[in-house]
């Protein structure tokens, strides 16, 4: 007999002074040079769940702001005002097998006005390496490489979003989904589907929805599969699109969890997976997996 269940875990809200990573950090623009995207650490560039924050400096033309991490709705900056500018990290999107976080916005710069983020240019991130991708562009400097031959820009995490009233769900989440932070909280179960608001967020779902929730939708194993191994597993669970998962296993619950397959990218609205169980010697009596979410790159 075997059983199974799921759990899910928030991630850490933690932020960095910059998380570009310190090999990989500069831009290139052919009217500017060099652009080093991590400044001077304290103040680098924040690449982050839901915007950026931060400088990037170049000796040719100074500091770029990428924005201050607190638009004026509370969710994304609008881009182009002088008083509420800045780079949003935007739904992430299916490319091939690989997900990407699209950067859209305005970046400002003193000595050279507005540098744009946008469609043309297609600034990006890869969620699976961190690489930044595509081209800024300055209407008084030019393209700006993220990426290109002999230029590389990483960020070694994405940063969570700030949560201003501790309950460990980001604000513009909390934001985006009740309209302030004050319905969804910590120990709160706002449409009674069993799963907290944290948890919620934690999988990316509907926290006023109790069908749309992150489960286990099948189970099969494990067993002898040719190609697969003799303790292959097939686990199908519901996904989001903005979330990586990882399956874990236990044998009797008086163990602590262990990692059976990381970093799954989701290929639907259901995730099938196919493993050989790695910790089983034998075939057991019963089996418990659980199906757990995360942010891409969670620091």
């Amino acid at each position: 007999m075997k059983a199974f269940l799921t759990l899910l875990l928030a991630p850490v809200l933690a932020h960095a002074a910059t998380t570009i990573d310190s090999t990989n950090a500069n831009a290139y623009g052919a009217n500017i040079g060099w652009v080093n995207c991590r400044g001077d650490v304290t103040n680098g560039a924040v690449i982050g769940e839901f915007f950026c924050s931060g400088y990037i400096y170049s000796a040719n033309c100074g500091w770029i702001h990428l924005g201050d991490a607190t638009p004026t709705n509370g969710i994304q900056y609008q881009n182009n005002s002088a008083t509420d500018y800045g780079v949003n990290t935007e739904q992430y999107l299916a490319n091939g097998v690989v997900f990407e976080a699209k950067l859209r916005g305005f970046a400002y710069g003193a000595n050279i006005g507005w540098v744009n983020f946008e469609a043309t240019g297609n600034p990006r991130v890869n969620l699976a390496t961190g690489q930044l991708l595509g081209y800024a562009y300055g209407a008084n400097v030019g393209w700006i490489a993220l990426s290109e031959t002999g230029v590389t820009v990483e960020t070694d995490s994405i940063a969570p979003g700030a949560d201003t009233d501790g309950d460990t769900i980001p604000d513009v989440w909390e934001r985006s989904k009740a309209g302030n932070l004050t319905t969804l909280g910590l120990a709160n179960d706002e449409d009674g589907d069993g799963e907290s608001d944290v948890e919620e967020y934690a999988a990316d779902t509907n926290p006023f929805d109790s069908i749309d929730l992150l489960r286990i939708t099948a189970l099969v194993g494990p067993r002898n599969v040719v190609g697969t191994g003799p303790f292959a597993t097939d686990v199908t669970w519901t996904s989001k699109a903005t979330r990586w998962y990882e399956i874990e296993t236990n044998a009797d619950l008086l163990v602590a969890w262990q990692t059976a397959v990381d970093n799954l990218v989701p290929t639907g609205p259901t995730t099938f997976k196919r493993f050989n169980d790695p910790f089983l010697a034998s075939i057991p009596e019963k089996r418990f997996y659980r199906v757990r979410a995360k942010l891409p790159l969670a620091p």
